[in-house]
C-alpha cells in the first residue's frame, strides 16, 4: 500500500484518509468537507457488513470469499474506495480505478505489457 499523498496524485482522487478499527480518523488529505472526512465510522460499519456478506457467500458456495480486502461504492458524483482501513474519495466519472486497485491492494496491472526487445 502506498501513502496518502501519492494516492492524491491518481486521476480523479479528491481526498484520502486512514481510520482506526473503532472509526477514529488517523490521517486525512484532500479537499472534501470536514464532515465527510469524519465519516470513518460509516466505513467501519460497512466493513462489518461486508464481512458478514462474505461469510454468507462462503457458507453458500464452494469458493473462498474471505477475508475482506475492501469495497467500492459508486455514487453519481463521488465514489468511495476502501481497502483495509484506507479510504479514497474519487470523482466517479474521472477516477482511475485500475491504478487505485494496483496501489491500494498491491496487485499487478493487467493487460498488455511493454515488449523488451
Amino acid at each position: 500500500m502506498i501513502g496518502l499523498d501519492r494516492l492524491m496524485k491518481i486521476k480523479g482522487v479528491v481526498a484520502a484518509g486512514q481510520f482506526s478499527d473503532d472509526g477514529k480518523v488517523i490521517r486525512k488529505v484532500g479537499e472534501l468537507p470536514e464532515d465527510l472526512m469524519k465519516s470513518a465510522r460509516l466505513c467501519v460499519q460497512q466493513n462489518e457488513s461486508s464481512r458478514e456478506f462474505l461469510k454468507a457467500l462462503d457458507d453458500r458456495s464452494e469458493r473462498d470469499w474471505q477475508p475482506l480486502m475492501g469495497w467500492i461504492v459508486w455514487g453519481g458524483k463521488y465514489s468511495v474506495v476502501v481497502i483495509g482501513n484506507t479510504r479514497v474519495f474519487v470523482e466517479t466519472s474521472r477516477g482511475d480505478y485500475n491504478q487505485l486497485m494496483i496501489d491500494l491492494a498491491g496487485s499487478e496491472g493487467t493487460g498488455p505489457r511493454p515488449m523488451n526487445y
